[in-house]
C-alpha cells in the first residue's frame, strides 16, 4: 500500500524527547511555588537532581528562559526571577483580565459535576489553610486545582494555555501570600472569595464568578506587594 494513502487517516504519535520531559518536570516544579523567587540554580545541579546529562537540561532551560520562568545570569547560572513592582502589577492586571474572562465563560457551560469538583478543591484548600502548621506546597496545589478546574471548564484550551504561561512567571511568589509567620491563615481573603465563587457558580452568575476571581487575585497581589519581596529597579 502506498504510504501516501495513510496520510490523514491516523493520528500521528507525538515524539516526547528527554528534553521535553525535563521541561515539563521543571515547569511543574516552578508552578508549584517550591523554588522561591531569587533562588539560584545551576544546569549541573538540575541535571544531577533529574539524573540526566546537562545537554537535554540546557535545551529545556532555554525554553523556560524564553518563557520568562527562569532568567540566565552573566555567570551562566540560572535564577528564578523576582519581578519588579511595575512588571508584577502588569502581570496582575493581565491575570484579572484573562482569569476573570475564563471564569465568566466557564459559568455559561459548566455542569453540576464540575461545580462539585471545584467545591471539593475549595474545601481542601480551606482544610489545609486552617492547619496549625501550613503545608504551603499542598495548599498552593489545592488553590491551583480549584482555579484551573474552573478555567478548563470554559472549554477554551488556548485561553488556559495563556493563563498557565502567565502563572509560570509569578508562581514562585504565591507562597509569599500564604506566609503564616506574618499573616495568620485565618485572615486569608481567599476563603471568602472562594465561597463567593462557589455561590456564583451554583446560581450560574457569570459576573459574580468573574468578580470573585478578580478579587481573589487582587487581594493576594496586594499582600505580596506588602512583603517587599519584589525586585527593586
Amino acid at each position: 500500500m502506498d504510504n501516501s494513502i495513510l496520510e490523514g487517516l491516523l493520528d500521528k504519535q507525538e515524539r516526547v524527547t528527554v528534553a521535553d520531559q525535563i521541561y515539563q518536570q521543571t515547569r511543574q516544579l516552578l508552578m508549584s511555588g517550591a523554588v522561591p523567587p531569587g533562588e539560584k540554580i545551576t544546569l549541573r545541579g538540575l541535571a544531577a537532581a533529574l539524573n540526566t546529562s546537562p545537554m537535554p537540561v540546557r535545551e529545556a532551560v532555554n525554553k523556560l528562559v524564553a518563557e520568562g520562568a527562569l532568567e540566565m545570569l552573566p555567570s551562566r547560572g540560572l535564577r528564578v526571577p523576582k519581578p519588579s513592582l511595575p512588571k508584577f502589577r502588569e502581570i496582575v492586571r493581565i491575570r484579572c483580565c484573562l482569569e476573570g474572562f475564563a471564569a465568566a465563560e466557564a459559568v455559561k457551560v459548566i455542569n453540576d459535576e464540575t461545580v462539585a469538583r471545584i467545591e471539593r478543591h475549595a474545601h481542601e484548600f480551606d482544610k489545609l489553610g486552617h492547619q496549625r502548621k501550613i503545608d504551603t506546597l499542598k495548599t498552593i496545589e489545592a488553590n491551583r486545582n480549584l482555579h484551573f478546574t474552573l478555567y478548563e471548564a470554559a472549554a477554551m484550551p488556548l485561553l488556559v494555555t495563556m493563563i498557565e504561561n502567565i502563572w509560570l512567571q509569578i508562581a514562585p511568589l504565591f507562597s509569599l501570600s500564604m506566609s503564616s509567620k506574618d499573616r495568620k491563615s485565618e485572615s486569608w481573603e481567599s476563603f471568602s472569595h472562594h465561597d463567593a465563587l462557589l455561590a456564583a457558580l451554583r446560581r450560574r452568575d457569570a459576573d459574580g464568578a468573574r468578580d470573585a476571581v478578580v478579587a481573589d487575585i487582587s487581594d493576594a497581589a496586594a499582600y505580596i506587594e506588602k512583603t517587599g519581596n519584589l525586585a527593586i529597579t
